[in-house]
């Protein structure tokens, strides 16, 4: 089995485990949810040593597109620094993104499935109401800092091996040297606004209808944000919320009785890509 274990986002009887735990089944050994995604590559490799071979994967949430792709229907390979092939990243935002889906909704829910034009008309006006908000969250995830240890080597770089070793090893020079590495540290992980207001700016039109942002927003939207926003009209279509609504199309997935696969192209390309793993 090429993948013995499956590390996702998430807590134990998640959306995403148990729609995984479909979709997977028969082409993976165990998937195990790991709450957030930070540090689960670390736990990967750690999984790796201890296990031997590379038989540990994991899978992360899309996140907020800083630069925009047009969609692929294909997960994004996940790749380390080093090279190491660590899993995937799903292509769209997050879990919902999918469960909200009109062609999962209609396969889940069968019969019990909204009108399908009315079904489209809730997600675009959810979309509309939260457009702005979007921008701002991608705009807000796009300039944060991304955290990088402390450096505890200061002074000039020395020889090929390029080592920082200072030309004054007193205890002023000392100081010195960390004054000035506490100082760029806390400049590397500072925000201006101004600059994250220029982001918003820019995402606000990608968001805006005509954007690109706006005609993929299934993709890149957060869909528990269009859950939230389209609560009340799923109400009014008979479901009792949108976590309701999103419970139900998990449950049609988890007792479907043919292969969830097909219902995406993408969902087909992530049980091809842990197979050949």
């Amino acid at each position: 089995m090429p993948v013995n274990l499956l590390l996702c986002e998430g807590a134990p009887g998640s959306l995403d485990v148990r729609v995984l735990s479909k979709l997977l089944s028969g082409s993976c050994g165990e998937i195990r949810p790991m709450g957030g995604k930070y540090g689960m590559g670390t736990r990967i490799m750690a999984r790796r040593e201890a296990l031997g071979g590379n038989t540990v994967f994991g899978l992360l949430d899309g996140d907020f597109r800083d630069q925009w792709k047009d969609p692929t229907q294909q997960p994004v390979s996940w790749i380390a620094s080093d090279r190491t092939h660590l899993g995937w990243r799903w292509e769209r935002k997050e879990i919902e993104n999918y469960l909200l889906d009109p062609d999962v909704v209609s396969q889940a829910l069968r019969r019990g499935a909204p009108d399908p034009g009315i079904y489209r008309t809730v997600l675009e006006s959810a979309r509309d109401r939260v457009l702005l908000y979007q921008a701002a969250r991608t705009a807000l995830s796009a300039v944060r800092p991304r955290f990088h240890p402390l450096v505890s080597s200061f002074g000039p770089t020395r020889g090929k091996a390029r080592l920082s070793f200072p030309d004054d090893l007193t205890e002023d020079g000392c100081c010195l040297g960390i004054e000035n590495c506490v100082k760029a540290y806390r400049e590397s992980q500072f925000v201006k606004l101004d600059t994250v207001l220029d982001r918003f700016r820019q995402y606000r039109t990608e968001c805006e209808q005509g954007g690109q942002r706006h005609q993929h927003f299934m993709v890149c939207f957060a869909g528990k944000d269009l859950a939230w926003a389209a609560n009340d009209d799923l109400v009014r279509l008979g479901f009792g919320s949108c976590w309701a609504f999103l419970e139900k199309v998990a449950q049609g997935i988890v007792n479907a009785s043919e292969d969830i696969g097909d219902w995406l192209p993408e969902w087909k390309a992530m049980q091809g890509m842990v197979a050949a793993a």
